[in-house]
């Protein structure tokens, strides 16, 4: 795959130290949770796994008519990419 214009680039970068932000800040507030209340232990979890899925999404490119599986602890996300 060739590289991006510089615009592209650019923007991509931009997302992504975005997204990477928005994972640590999620972890930070995990990390504050002192009761520990199932809403938001399950609502933060939630959001730190898109966040994550979110960026090998955007570090790995599928092919048409490819899949990918990526494994995390307890979740696996499979990609599928139908030719064109």
């Amino acid at each position: 795959m060739s590289k991006a214009s510089q615009p592209v680039e650019t923007y991509y970068h931009k997302v992504y130290e975005m997204l990477d932000q928005l994972h640590k800040e999620a972890e930070e507030v995990q990390d504050q949770l002192s009761d520990g209340h199932p809403a938001d232990v399950e609502k933060i979890e939630r959001t730190q796994f898109a966040l994550q899925l979110s960026k090998d999404i955007l570090e790995n490119f599928v092919d048409s008519g490819k899949n990918m599986t990526i494994n995390y602890d307890r979740r696996s996300v499979m990609i599928e990419v139908n030719e064109e």
